[in-house]
């Protein structure tokens, strides 16, 4: 609350002719803040938040529907005091349609320069893990984000592929770590499974880039059938074949790049039956890796949304002139 009032008043003595903000807390201060000055305010949209909070595990699941309908009419009746809202997916810049707000959906794609990864680098890594065929995970990780399913996927798979090596790259929540190496201890996954909480951020594309396999293996859910992972498009910007969730967000990207393959993410033997026809066929990733770093270069990529961007805010210099 502090932090809102702080940037509030900081809005109020500045008086700038745009202010752009990501935060859901300060678009309920944006129809206070029009009344006290000309400032045009634009709302970046990172998350879907209505759809957040059905599966907050900070609220109580019965009161989880309630929240998550008072947060939607909240949000969408401050952000009609707002010039533009942009928006990282499709279906939450639909959502804003009857704002009756401009809505631009700009992806949140990589920025292509972060993943020029150099060879000697990877290969340098590939030496802690020799002989070992690598599925990569890497960010933020929770139950609804599959960690456990991965592990229950690697507990099959680890009978038909032995060399197959799990690789979770950013698993920092120690509650989170200490029950996925319980569950590594139970299954006997402790040859099959190896945990990074922290890597430098230079070196989280050479850690993608030396997998065989990029996972995404988001669970259905609210959120997840409408946020797009950033993940995807980065093991594609590093010429790493996707393993990801059947869900309305993801599936179009891997079907019209060909950069992958897409499994029913609530089904273990799923996860293993996929991952083993990826590893037992080198042309097939071969070529998806191929797919998906052309898609990436040519068109779901930073320099691509900066244009979209950047035409926003012509279009907001346009109507100011008026």
């Amino acid at each position: 609350l502090w932090v809102v009032l702080a940037a509030a008043a900081n809005v109020v003595r500045l008086k700038p002719d745009i202010c752009h903000f990501h935060d859901l807390e300060f678009v309920l201060a944006v129809p206070w803040l029009r009344l006290l000055g000309r400032t045009r305010f634009v709302y970046d949209v990172h998350e879907v938040y209505p759809e957040s909070m059905l599966i907050s595990p900070r609220l109580p699941a019965a009161l989880r529907p309630a929240v998550a309908r008072a947060v939607d009419l909240a949000e969408k009746f401050c952000a009609r005091f707002c010039a533009y809202v942009v928006t990282a997916d499709e279906p939450n810049s639909a959502s804003f349609a009857r704002t009756g707000v401009p809505t631009a959906t700009v992806f949140n794609y990589p920025r292509l320069a972060l993943f020029q990864v150099a060879p000697e680098r990877v290969a340098e890594l590939r030496r802690a893990y020799p002989g070992r065929r690598i599925l990569v995970y890497q960010g933020t990780m929770a139950a609804n984000r599959g960690l456990f399913h991965m592990l229950d996927g690697m507990r099959l798979l680890k009978e038909t592929e032995p060399e197959a090596l799990l690789l979770l790259v950013g698993l920092k929540d120690g509650e989170l770590r200490a029950q996925a190496e319980e569950q590594i201890r139970r299954d006997g996954l402790d040859d099959h499974v190896a945990i990074l909480p922290w890597v430098p951020h230079e070196d989280v594309a050479a850690y993608v880039a030396l997998a065989d396999v990029g996972l995404a293996p988001l669970q259905p859910n609210p959120k997840f059938n409408k946020n797009i992972p950033l993940k995807v498009f980065e093991y594609m910007a590093c010429g790493v074949p996707v393993l990801a969730a059947d869900l309305p967000a993801i599936a179009h990207f891997i079907a019209d790049s060909g950069a992958g393959v897409l499994y029913d993410s609530t089904d273990a033997a799923a996860f293993a039956r996929e991952a083993q026809r990826l590893l037992r066929d080198p042309a097939g990733r071969a070529a998806m890796a191929r797919a998906g770093r052309a898609a990436v270069a040519s068109r779901w990529n930073w320099n691509e949304m900066e244009k979209r961007l950047l035409q926003v805010y012509a279009e907001l210099e346009a109507v100011g002139s008026q």
